[in-house]
Formats: C-alpha cells, structure tokens, sequence
C-alpha cells in the first residue's frame, strides 16, 4: 500500500548554494506569493523541493536565511533528533502573540518546559478517560435541532461541537450557548495572524528587533541586557492598524473578558473549597520553586492557547471527514457499520471496535491538515543533514506538502483510510505524517483529539446520513492562519 521511502541521495553545502524555490520577485522575494496564493505555493514545493535537500526561499532583502524542508529525514533531525537547536519560528510569534501571548504554542526554553510539565498530567492517557462521557453528551445535545433532509453549514456545527467539548472537558464551562460568539472572535484574531504571517513590515520589524537582540548578547554589562531585552519587545506586535487590526482589539477584548470571568468563577469556588479538578483549576494552583503562583496573565495565555488548538484541528478534521465519507459511499457504509455494531452509545471503551472511524480521521487529517505550515528558527549554527545554517536561519516545514508526496502515500490525492493499517504506519517514516507535529513540541492534546474524533464520528453515523450536495465538485479551501473549508461545508443529512 504505502512504500518505504528510501534515504534519499544528499548534496552539502551553504543556504546560498541551495536551489531557490521558483515564484520569487526581485525585491519581496517569496512574500507576496505566500501571503496571495498559499495553495500555489504549497503546490510548487511539491514539485520542486528537491528529496532529500533543503531548499531555498527568499523574503525580504536583507534578512535570515529561510529554508524549506520536504522530506523525512530532514524533519527527523529539526523535530526530534537535533530538536534543542531550534526554537519556534520567529514570524508564527509574532502573528500569535495577541491571541497565545507566551502560551504552550509561541513560548520557549524554561518557560515552555515549565508549562508543558504542569499541563501534562491532564493529558495523561487515564485522565482522558473521564472527558469521555462529556464529549458525548455534548454532541448529543448539539444535534437535537437537526432536521432531517435540511442542508447544514457542518463547520460551523463540528467547530460548535468541538468549541463546547474543549470549555468543558478542560476548563468545565458550558460554552455552547456563547460558541458562535467566541468562534467569531477567534475567527477575527486568526484572520490577522494569517494577514500577518509574514508581511514585509511584520518581517522588517522582526529583523531589526533580532538584530538588536544579538548586538546586545554580544556586549557584556547592563547595557547589553537592556538591548537584548528592547530586541526581544520590538519583535512583538504593538500597533493594530485598520479594519482586520480593529476587529483584531475587539477579538481579544471579548476574549480576554471570557477567560478573566472563567478564572474569577473558579478563584470564587476555591474560597468555597468546591473547585472542580480540572486544568484551570490546575493552573491557578500551580506553583514552582522560587517562582511563584502562575500570574493571570500567564493562566489567559495557557487558556487560548489550549482553546483554539483544543477545537480547530478537531472542527476541521470532523469537517472534513463527514464531507469525505459523503463523497465515498463504500467506505461510509463500513463506517456505520462499524458504529452500528456497537451495543448503544460510544463510550470510552469502545474505542478499539471504532479502527476504522479513527483511521477515516487521520486520512482526513492527512489530506487537509489544519495546521499546514508551520516553522523554526535555529538557536545556533549547525549542520542539517549535511547542509550549513547559521544561527537565526528559519526552516519552514509544511503537512500539507509531506502528506502529498507520492513516493510516502502513493495516489496522494486520494481518499484511502486503509493508508493508516498499522502495517502501512509502520513502514513510514514516523514525520511523513505530521497534523500534531512531532518530537517534544508534539501538541501536547493528539490523543485528546483522536478519542474525541472517535466518539463524536460514532455518535453522528449513528443517527445520520451525510451527503455532499455535489458530489463531483471539490470544496474550496481557505489558507489562513489554518487551513478550513472556506464555505463552511454544506452537507446535507438524512436522519437514520
């Protein structure tokens, strides 16, 4: 089914000797191509990311080094292998620091450990266990309101859904009646990190406050601190000019509010001694040696963060899958077959009769994975494969373009769930799939997201049918911050 990808012949050299990607203008380089057509883009990597080598993109005169990486190997060695000598990419902090601040998806070092150990245990394997019931229920009350034979915007309800489970399963509010407001919001925050990531003053603000940042490491005393420390505050956003920045301000106003009302109710209930053992709970308790209680701020950080990738990955994908399956009406019927094989309801322990329902999932995630760029900046010169970077030299990685390669999933275009037998992940490189990341930086929430991907597909082919008003025509995309149906998928369903 799916073949072993061979270790690919390497060539050596510098970044400057690396084939450069086709597309780039004179001045703006590859800019304008990856803010206008990102589908475009990711398609020419496809073809012209040479196996086995970097290659070489072009921004804005003048600044770091930025590779494209689109093989296997290479992503073994930034993600896991060589995994210490890279740091999030500098642009992704940027476009995320009013939605995540210094959350789990922009921070780095002793921060970043210090964060990802307190939030760990709630992602254990035996504590996801107890948010199965609570991903049920919450579907089963999302779809009392379908009708049957109406045609429904399925994004909108999986992101519903998603949204609900997510302020539940991990902070324990009901954020159903509030979902649609807050998905705007977060929809709005989302649209200007994508209208900024990268623009050319995004990256020219970027590249003077890095600078700054390293003339200052470079000279001892105070005054390098100070201008190591002002390099740092000139890479962050500090002016939100016109509309999108507008609707941007009034995004994180409502959001902040939201997340400063959940923190003051469960602040409220501990002076009780009634507070539920969650993970905000968690966090307004966490404490570290000569560190101190986690501040609001660092509490609001954790919270976004968690609460746009504890629903966007799993709204998409569900998405997605149903449009899938609606489109391939073999594979649908074994899939309800599979559900309806069950003695009622799903439940937790039910998951290794759902085999199929999960690997409908990950072929789905495969072919549109929400997150389908993403990046790293090198903390320090060094080789990759055999390749020099200097320190600073941003490495982009792309799902969307590892997932298409036909040499790692033969016929990449098309819709096969059997891709994800155990005997066919075997023989794959384990970063030839990558809609979670891999290495210590994984998202932290993939198995959080899996069972609940499983339990919500069982509860909805057990009591509906879902087909695609066309079938032949393909749903447009939308290449934002993430990648989303840009229609919002209308299907149709019929109730069973």
């Amino acid at each position: 089914m799916n073949a072993v990808h061979p270790e690919a012949p390497r060539t050596s050299g510098t970044v400057a000797q690396m084939p450069v990607l086709g597309g780039a203008e004179r001045f703006f380089g590859h800019n304008r191509v990856v803010a206008s057509d990102r589908r475009g883009f990711l398609e020419r990597i496809v073809r012209e990311a040479p196996a086995g080598s970097p290659g070489c993109l072009r921004f804005v005169a003048s600044g770091p080094d930025v590779v494209i990486i689109n093989d296997p190997h290479l992503l073994q060695e930034v993600l896991i292998d060589k995994a210490k000598s890279f740091d999030k990419s500098l642009i992704l902090k940027y476009a995320l620091e009013p939605l995540g601040g210094e959350g789990l998806f922009t921070s780095d070092g002793e921060l970043w450990r210090r964060q990802r150990k307190w939030m760990a245990p709630l992602f254990h394997p035996r504590r996801l266990e107890s948010y199965g019931d609570a991903m049920v229920a919450v579907t089963k009350r999302a779809i009392l309101d379908w009708k049957d034979g109406e045609t429904r915007l399925i994004h909108h309800d999986t992101t519903r859904i998603a949204m609900s489970i997510a302020g539940k399963t991990l902070f324990d509010a009901d954020t159903f009646g509030e979902a649609d407001e807050i998905g705007h919001a977060l929809t709005d925050a989302l649209d200007w990190t994508s209208a900024n990531s990268p623009s050319v003053l995004a990256l020219l603000q970027i590249i003077g406050g890095r600078r700054l940042q390293r003339f200052g490491e470079a000279r001892p005393g105070p005054l390098g601190e100070r201008l190591s420390k002002a390099g740092l505050a000139v890479q962050k956003p500090r002016f939100f000019p016109g509309k999108q920045g507008k609707k941007l301000v009034a995004a994180i106003e409502l959001l902040d509010a939201r997340v400063q009302r959940m923190i003051d109710e469960r602040r409220a209930a501990a002076t009780r001694g009634t507070p539920p053992n969650d993970l905000l709970s968690q966090l307004l308790t966490a404490h570290d040696e000569g560190e101190g209680r986690m501040s609001d701020r660092q509490v609001r950080d954790e919270i976004l963060t968690l609460f746009v990738a504890g629903h966007e990955t799993t709204a998409s994908g569900l998405a997605w899958t149903l449009a899938l399956l609606g489109r391939n009406p073999d594979i649908l019927r074994a899939v309800i077959a599979e559900v309806d094989a069950l003695p009622g309801d799903p439940t937790v322990a039910d998951l290794p009769r759902l085999g199929l329902t999960l690997r409908v999932f990950k072929e789905a995630l495969r072919l549109y994975p929400p997150v389908f760029l993403f990046g790293r900046a090198a903390n320090e010169a060094l080789t990759l494969g055999s390749w020099s970077l200097k320190q600073d030299t941003a490495v982009i990685l792309s799902p969307w373009t590892i997932h298409r390669r036909a040499d790692l999933w033969p016929d990449p275009e098309r819709f096969d769930p059997d891709r994800f037998l155990p005997e066919h992940e075997a023989a794959r490189p384990k970063t030839a799939y990558l809609p979670f990341g891999a290495g210590p930086r994984v998202c932290i929430g993939n198995h959080f997201a899996m069972m609940e991907a499983q339990l919500v597909l069982a509860m909805l082919l057990r009591r509906f049918h879902f087909a695609l008003p066309s079938p032949e025509q393909s749903p447009p995309l939308a290449f934002g911050a993430t990648l989303r149906p840009a229609d919002e998928l209308p299907l149709q369903v019929r109730r069973r």
